[in-house]
């Protein structure tokens, strides 16, 4: 029966209407069928069936473990993997009671299982379980395993190098192997460190070599191969080092330092810049490095890369060059990007060494006083208990200072002063900051006093806030002043177990070199006002003083007052002392007390 499709308003209604009729004349077992179809369409579906699934049957249904298990036999090497893991389960148990010779025969057995069939060993080297069989084998088998094993997979070291499981075997070869397989081993990077030390799975093998077993000369070797393709095609005996080359070629130099900037560059990746190989090459080119151009270049790429490699010898001077001869722009990214650690880098035997260079070159100390000087003084609590953390404050107070730094750091440091990007004179930079750092520094002495003034590897600190600051140090004298004010007794300690000030080992330090240092710096500066020495004759009691000759400790500090280069202390201190002869003669047991007696007379 035909039917206008105009009529049934179009082409969907025209399939209904035929389909409807369709049932009225067909037989009743077909219209079942028919009716069972039309159920799978539902509406929206564009002709597409919806059927639900039927589980399987319980035979034929497997769990997930027999699923993973049957995907594992898939693999040619299952049975071999999974008889070697039997025996590794034994060797590999440290707690296990194995003599070297059932230890032998288990690693026998392994590689007895290994050799049935041609370059296995060299495919399970690349299996995160397998891996670990073979490097149980080198750490626990005997001198003949173990070059067995070496021998088969020498050929492959570089490969191994790059995989994440494989590597690791190359790690056991270097730290269980003799040293003419470590030199097998290394001589394997020969040109291939710059393209491995890209990588970070390589690189952390070149890097362990090179920090672990290599011997002097395979180190430099390393190193040299980042040099750059100019270094390369110039040192044809591969032994010189660059300043050989630079001072037998110097037409060169130009061209050589840009090929080793330019092959440096890419190194200043996050994850290649934290390797000690790399600190190495950057140290090497900014120590030979004496073009601007060249140099500067590189401080650009490397400027927010520094924080990762401040905490090496090599990295920590790249950083002091880095500041050194950096613009001011590229100063202050170097000082942002170390402002979040700067605790930690000042706890560090290398890391606080540009803490200190950019004490001396940064001319902005406004920056400075933000970005670092209050950072440290909030951290005083730690800094103060860390022997570098104590430098840095110590450098805040009086920089260069020959009584706290050693020579070598000294000089270390000058070698920035006169760079053309500082034009601030360094006195005044040296003098803003300390001016910043002295109140937080006071204020966490004076509520620690007690604690600062006992402990031998602290009181210098109130020396040099007193002494060598040029900010208002009264506060701090007054908090002394009142721990001296104390009545005397010899051998009589207060309830923290503490002897008398003037008779503790180190409290009679502190105030004996405050009058010494007062006094030495008015030898040389005879404007500068006695503070600490006046204030101690002025406003201490005669008669607590003169009872100090009691003990051999406290009569020194008085010998000191007597001895002080200014006249004007040494008069006050004789004439306050002659006041009270009848106490202080009374002590001439004390030696000291006798050679004081000797001067006053």
């Amino acid at each position: 029966m035909m039917v206008d499709r105009k009529s049934v308003g179009g082409k969907g209604r025209k399939r209904n209407t035929n389909v409807s009729e369709e049932k009225e004349h067909a037989s009743p077992s077909k219209k079942l069928k028919m009716v069972e179809t039309e159920k799978k369409f539902k509406p929206g579906s564009k002709g597409k069936t919806s059927v639900k699934k039927q589980p399987l049957p319980k035979e034929t249904a497997k769990s997930r473990r027999e699923r993973k298990l049957y995907r594992k036999k898939q693999n040619p090497n299952y049975e071999l993997t999974y008889n070697a893991k039997k025996i590794w389960e034994k060797l590999r148990i440290q707690k296990s009671q194995l003599s070297k010779d059932e230890k032998a025969k288990l690693v026998e057995e392994l590689m007895a299982l290994v050799k049935q069939q041609e370059k296995k060993l060299v495919n399970l080297c690349y299996a995160h379980d397998t891996s670990r069989v073979i490097q149980t084998c080198l750490k626990q088998g005997l001198r003949n395993q173990r070059e067995e094993i070496f021998n088969e997979l020498k050929e492959h070291i570089v490969d191994m190098c790059k995989n994440g499981y494989a590597k690791n075997i190359v790690w056991k070869m270097l730290k269980y192997g003799t040293p003419q397989e470590r030199n097998l081993v290394m001589s394997s990077f020969n040109g291939l460190v710059y393209r491995m030390i890209r990588k970070p799975k390589s690189a952390s093998v070149v890097e362990y070599a090179y920090n672990n077993y290599a011997t002097a000369e395979q180190r430099n070797f390393i190193v040299r191969q980042l040099y750059g393709k100019v270094y390369l095609l110039c040192d044809d005996s591969n032994k010189a080092n660059l300043s050989e080359i630079l001072t037998e070629q110097p037409d060169k130099k130009e061209s050589l330092l840009k090929s080793f900037k330019d092959g440096l560059t890419p190194l200043a990746e996050k994850t290649v810049i934290a390797h000690t190989l790399v600190h190495k090459a950057f140290y090497e080119f900014f120590d030979h490095c004496d073009i601007p151009a060249i140099r500067t270049e590189l401080i650009e790429v490397l400027r927010e890369s520094l924080i990762h490699m401040m905490h090496t010898h090599d990295g920590a001077h790249v950083a002091m060059n880095c500041l050194w001869h950096g613009s001011s722009k590229d100063r202050k990214v170097i000082i942002k990007t170390i402002k979040e650690f700067v605790l930690k880098l000042c706890c560090e035997e290398y890391g606080h060494l540009p803490i200190l260079a950019a004490f001396d070159c940064v001319d902005d100390t406004v920056f400075l006083k933000k970005a670092l000087v209050q950072h440290i003084v909030k951290g005083m609590d730690e800094l103060v208990h860390n022997k570098y953390g104590r430098k840095v404050i110590l450098y805040l107070l009086s920089p260069r200072n020959s009584s706290y730094f050693l020579p070598e750091t000294v000089k270390l440091l000058s070698m920035g002063d006169g760079n053309k990007t500082s034009k601030k004179p360094m006195e005044q930079r040296h003098q803003e900051l300390s001016e910043a750092a002295l109140p937080g520094v006071m204020e966490y002495i004076i509520q620690n006093l007690k604690t600062i003034i006992f402990d031998h590897s602290l009181f210098v600190l109130i020396e040099t806030a007193v002494v060598n600051c040029t900010g208002d140090t009264r506060p701090l004298i007054d908090a002394v002043m009142k721990l001296l004010q104390v009545a005397f007794l010899p051998n009589t300690k207060d309830e923290d177990g503490h002897l008398h000030i003037v008779e503790d080992p180190c409290g009679h330090m502190v105030v004996k070199r405050l009058i010494i240092t007062e006094s030495k710096e008015h030898k040389t500066q005879p404007d500068r006002n006695m503070t600490f020495s006046n204030t101690l004759l002025n406003e201490m009691d005669g008669k607590i003083l003169a009872s100090w000759t009691a003990c051999n400790r406290g009569t020194q500090i008085l010998l000191a007052l007597v001895e002080s280069t200014s006249d004007a202390v040494s008069k006050k201190a004789k004439k306050v002392f002659q006041e009270h002869l009848d106490i202080i003669t009374g002590n001439t047991d004390v030696k000291s007390t006798k050679i004081l007696l000797q001067k006053l007379t």
